[in-house]
């Protein structure tokens, strides 16, 4: 088809003419509606993102000291990622001798996972790694995401009263997030400081000996001189001095003889 006769029939069926394939012998084309193909493309690339985002990964930390009122802020959040359709990550924290009980840390989680088993599951194993104790929860199908308490009251304050309520548990699951890092930050500080300590305790140790043995082997350098001339080293002075009084000695035992 020529492409005046193609123009034309997009132009009675009130469409519009979009090349498809420039570099093909001869050139494909199709007719349509630009603008909903526009409207139509756009709209599948937000449902794909939105899909993506719904696996995304949230984290939730927490330590095996962690008080029971505190653990609860971290269920609920927990529930609100899960409901949204959000895979979790639980991470239990260790820090110093806690490291030495990992059974603290695991029940810690068990609870997490007992409280959410109604829409989750466990994903693979309880692993503890380093300082990290990790749990990963899925949804389960068909899990509906959150309905918001409403509040008997007057609208406003009700709408008012209810935001400052979810704002401020907010705040509280951040700052437990916070708490946890800036504990483990701390710990690994005070750790590294105690490494510098001691490393530096030990050169003193290294240098301290080396003196000692360079201060030992002068000395016996020193005690070898001393001792030579006692040990029989004899000039010749002297020798000569000894056989005259041996000669002066034969001498007259012969002449009283």
């Amino acid at each position: 088809m020529q492409t005046r006769d193609a123009l034309d029939l997009a132009r009675d069926r009130d469409l519009d003419l979009i090349v498809v394939a420039p570099q093909a012998q001869p050139p494909v084309c199709r007719i349509m509606d630009y603008g909903k193909f526009k409207y139509e493309k756009s709209k599948r690339e937000k449902d794909a993102h939105k899909k993506s985002a719904s696996s995304e990964m949230k984290m939730v930390r927490l330590h095996p000291q962690t008080s029971e009122h505190d653990r609860q802020v971290l269920v609920r959040h927990s529930e609100r990622f899960l409901r949204s359709g959000h895979k979790v990550r639980v991470i239990c924290r260790f820090k110093g001798r806690e490291n030495a009980h990992p059974e603290i840390g695991r029940a810690q989680l068990q609870s997490v996972s007992d409280a959410l088993l109604e829409i989750c599951t466990v994903e693979g194993l309880i692993a503890k790694q380093g300082r990290d104790m990790t749990m990963n929860l899925t949804p389960r199908p068909g899990v509906k995401p959150l309905v918001k308490e409403v509040k008997v009251g007057k609208g406003k304050n009700a709408r008012e009263a209810a935001e400052a309520a979810e704002a401020a548990e907010e705040a509280e699951f951040q700052r437990l997030q916070q708490q946890v890092i800036d504990e483990v930050g701390g710990d690994e500080a005070a750790t590294a400081q105690d490494a510098e300590g001691a490393g530096g305790d030990n050169e003193l140790i290294n240098a301290a000996v080396a003196e000692a043995i360079a201060a030992g082997a002068s000395e016996g350098v020193v005690s070898d001189q001393t001792a030579a001339p006692d040990e029989g080293i004899v000039s010749d002075d002297e020798a000569i001095a000894d056989e005259a009084v041996q000669d002066s000695t034969t001498a007259k035992v012969a002449e009283s003889s």
